[in-house]
């Protein structure tokens, strides 16, 4: 009797142990998935917008460059080459990308119409939101689980462009990337401090130097 009731106290202490790491292991996966979600975003984010405004053609003699986007917060001067739409929660640019001096959206200009907002894809459960990169008229979701996504733009003085004011397109040198990503499954363990849930979330910011724009035309 005695061997039995140490036997099932080892067993319970094991269970319990066991127990604990399934959950820890289950909350690391969790994160790291949170993570990688806003870094790989990001990243493409941050290498494309980067690109914006690139305009310079293969043949300089026979190809006259596109023009360079000019307007307020959305381009006036369609087709153009450099940023199209500079929203809070969204943005497009256009870059010329295989030189041929003409950037209108279409198989014969892949890549070089593109735009990423937050939105609801149909696969997609109620209330998850993925991040949306739209190309030429296409829009597919990057990563899944963003909860909110965040532009502002800069002109060559540094001081932030309000999103409620105008500003010349083809003036902004620096744009400040902010995505805040989630768990898909709650931690029962975790509450958030700022909305009461179980999710948990991670917020990465970055900045996207699209250098073209302050070469001109």
């Amino acid at each position: 009797m005695i061997a039995m009731v140490v036997g099932m106290v080892v067993l319970g202490a094991v269970y319990a142990l066991f127990t604990a790491q399934s959950k820890h292991l289950a909350t690391q996966e969790q994160l790291a998935e949170l993570h990688q979600n806003a870094r790989a975003a990001m990243d493409i984010m941050v290498r494309e917008i980067s690109m914006a405004g690139y305009n310079q053609t293969t043949d300089p003699a026979t190809i006259t460059a596109v023009n360079r986007c000019t307007g307020t917060t959305t381009a006036s001067n369609t087709p153009c080459a450099g940023i199209t739409n500079a929203a809070a929660d969204t943005i497009g640019f256009v870059a010329d990308i295989n030189g041929n001096g003409n950037t209108t959206a279409g198989e014969a200009n892949p890549s070089e119409n593109i735009a990423y907002d937050r939105y609801h894809s149909e696969t997609s459960p109620a209330g998850v939101y993925s991040l949306g990169r739209t190309s030429n008229g296409s829009k597919q979701p990057v990563v899944e689980y963003v909860e909110s996504l965040d532009f502002k733009y800069y002109p060559p003085d540094g001081e932030a462009i309000p999103t409620n004011e105008t500003a010349n397109l083809a003036n902004i040198r620096r744009v400040k990337i902010t995505i805040v990503t989630r768990t898909a499954k709650v931690d029962p363990n975790y509450t958030d401090a700022a909305s009461g849930d179980h999710y948990r979330r991670y917020t990465l910011s970055s900045f996207a130097f699209p250098r073209n724009l302050a070469l001109g035309n």
